[in-house]
C-alpha cells in the first residue's frame, strides 16, 4: 500500500486503486494514525485529534470504534488494535515522507560529490511528492506540517543551488520566486533568489528582490535582514557601496590570533577558507583560554581536517547543511566571503555580528557532536545517548517518541541514526540494529 500525507490524506492499494475516506471523522482518525505511523496511539489522543477544537460528545469512544471498523474495511490488518489504543502499520517506503527522506539524502550525497545533475534529478523527484499542504485540513498536525514546509523550502533552495552549479540560471530562479511568494519571510529563499538573479546578469532585479525582502522583514517582524541575505546583496553591489573593510588571509589570521574568548566557525566543506584560517593558527595548538566551536556539513564529518581540529581542542559538530561560511570572533567581528571567488571581508557592525552569531547558535543546537579523536575508534564505541537511542528504536519507538524521551529534536535523532549507520557500514536501520547487536553495543544496556 502507499500512504500520502504531503497534501490531502490518501491511501492507494498495491494495485494503485485510490481508497478515499470521504467522511470527516474517519479521515481525521486516519490522519492521526499516519501522524504517528507504526506507533501505538491512545484512545485519548485519537479522540483529541478527531474532535480537535470541537466539543467531545459523550459517545466519543463508541463513535471511535465505529470509525475504526470503517477504516478496517479498507485497510485490513494494517489497522491494529491493542490495550488502550490503535496503530497503523506502515512498511518502509510506503509513506511519502519516507520516500522524501530517501531522495533528499541521495541528493545531498550527490551535491557533496559534485554530481549536481544527479542531485537536481533527485530533488525534483522529492519536491514532486508534494500535492498541496501537508496533512491538508487537519489543524492538529500543524506542527508537523510546518516542519514539512520547512523541509520543502530547504529542498527548493538546494535544488536552486544545483541548477546554479549547472548553469541553469532560469531553472533556479522560477522555483525560488514561487518559494518567496509561498513563504515571504524565508530569508534563505530570498538570499538564494538574489544570488540567482545576480548570476543571471539581472543586478537591478536582484537588488529589487533584496529591497522587497527587507521591507517585508521590517514590516512583519521588525528586524533587519540577516547576514546571509546581506551577503547576497553585497555580492551584487560590491564592497565599495557598503563601507566594508577588505580582509586578506594575513588580516584574518591577525584577527583570529587576537581572539580572547570565543571563535565561532561555519564552514561549507573540509577545504573552505574558515577551516584553513583556523588550521593555520592551530598547527601547534589553538590559543589557550579561547573556546573554538566549529560547524561543518555531515558530508565531511569523517575528514582528517575535523579530526585534527578536535585533537587541537576545538568543539566540532556537524549538520546536514551549514547555511553560510563565516567566522565570528569574540562577538565583536564577523568575517564573511568577499565579492568574487577569493578573499574575505571583516564586518564590525553589531547587527551583522549578532545575526551571524544567532544563526550559528540555532544550527549548533541541532548539530551532532563529533566524537573526540582521543576516544577509542568511532566504530568500536557508542556514546551513552547513542546507545539509549538505539535501544529505544530497537524496542519499537518511532523517531518522534525517541526524540521526546531523550529530550532532543527528531532531526537530531535522524542525524544520529545516519551517523551510526555510517560508522557501522549499514545500508538500512534494520541492518544497523543487527550489526550493533553483533558488536555487543546493546548488550551493556540490556544487562
Amino acid at each position: 500500500m502507499q500512504f500520502y500525507v504531503l497534501g490531502p490524506i490518501e491511501v492507494r492499494t498495491p494495485h494503485g486503486a485510490l481508497l478515499e475516506t470521504r467522511a470527516t471523522k474517519p479521515a481525521a482518525l486516519l490522519a492521526v494514525l499516519l501522524l504517528h505511523a507504526n506507533a501505538w496511539v491512545s484512545i485519548d489522543q485519537l479522540i483529541d485529534g478527531i474532535w480537535h477544537e470541537q466539543a467531545v460528545p459523550a459517545s466519543a469512544v463508541r463513535n471511535l470504534r465505529s470509525y475504526v471498523c470503517r477504516l478496517r474495511r479498507e485497510l485490513g490488518d494494517r489497522l491494529e488494535g491493542g490495550p488502550g489504543g490503535y496503530r497503523i502499520r506502515v512498511l518502509p517506503g510506503e509513506l511519502d515522507t519516507d520516500r522524501l527522506e530517501t531522495l533528499a539524502s541521495s541528493a545531498r550525497a550527490a551535491m557533496a560529490e559534485g554530481a549536481h545533475a544527479v542531485a537536481a534529478e533527485k530533488l525534483s523527484a522529492a519536491l514532486a511528492l508534494w500535492r498541496g499542504k501537508s496533512f491538508d485540513g487537519f489543524t492538529f498536525a500543524a506542527a508537523t506540517a510546518s516542519t514539512l514546509d520547512e523541509r520543502r523550502c530547504e529542498l527548493t533552495c538546494l535544488l536552486a543551488e544545483a541548477h546554479l552549479a549547472l548553469g541553469r540560471v532560469a531553472e533556479a530562479i522560477a522555483p525560488l520566486r514561487d518559494l518567496t511568494e509561498h513563504d515571504p519571510l524565508s530569508e534563505r529563499a530570498w538570499a538564494r533568489l538574489v544570488r540567482a538573479l545576480h548570476q543571471a546578469g539581472k543586478p537591478a532585479e536582484a537588488l529589487a528582490a533584496y529591497d522587497r525582502a527587507k521591507a517585508l522583514l521590517l514590516r512583519e517582524l521588525d528586524v533587519e535582514p540577516g547576514p546571509e541575505l546581506v551577503a547576497a546583496q553585497r555580492k551584487v553591489l560590491g564592497n565599495r557601496a557598503l563601507g566594508l573593510v577588505p580582509g586578506s588571509g594575513t588580516g584574518i589570521d591577525a584577527l583570529l590570533v587576537s581572539a580572547a574568548r570565543e571563535v565561532l566557525v561555519m564552514s561549507a566543506g573540509a577545504n573552505s577558507w574558515p577551516l584553513e584560517a583556523i588550521r593555520r593558527i592551530g598547527r601547534g595548538n589553538l590559543r589557550h583560554g579561547v573556546r573554538y566551536r566549529v560547524l561543518c556539513p555531515d558530508a565531511v564529518r569523517l575528514s582528517g581536517a575535523l579530526n585534527s581540529l578536535s585533537l587541537a581542542g576545538a568543539d566540532v559538530r556537524t549538520d546536514a547543511e551549514v547555511p553560510m561560511e563565516a567566522l565570528v570572533i569574540d562577538g565583536t567581528a564577523v568575517v564573511l566571503p568577499a565579492d568574487g571567488s577569493t578573499g574575505a571581508t571583516i564586518f564590525r557592525s553589531p547587527g551583522v555580528v549578532t545575526a551571524t552569531a544567532g544563526l550559528f547558535e540555532r544550527v549548533w543546537q541541532a548539530a551532532v557532536p563529533l566524537i573526540p579523536a582521543e576516544l577509542p575508534p568511532a566504530e568500536e564505541v557508542l556514546t551513552h545517548r547513542e546507545r539509549d537511542l538505539l535501544a529505544l528504536l530497537c524496542s519499537g519507538s518511532t523517531d518522534e517518541s525517541a526524540a521526546a524521551k531523550l529530550g532532543i529534536s527528531v532531526r537530531t535523532v535522524r542525524r544520529m541514526v545516519a551517523d551510526i549507520m555510517n560508522r557501522l557500514g549499514a545500508r538500512s536501520r534494520f541492518q544497523a540494529g543487527v550489526k550493533a547487536v553483533d558488536r555487543g553495543w546493546l548488550m551493556e544496556k540490556a544487562s
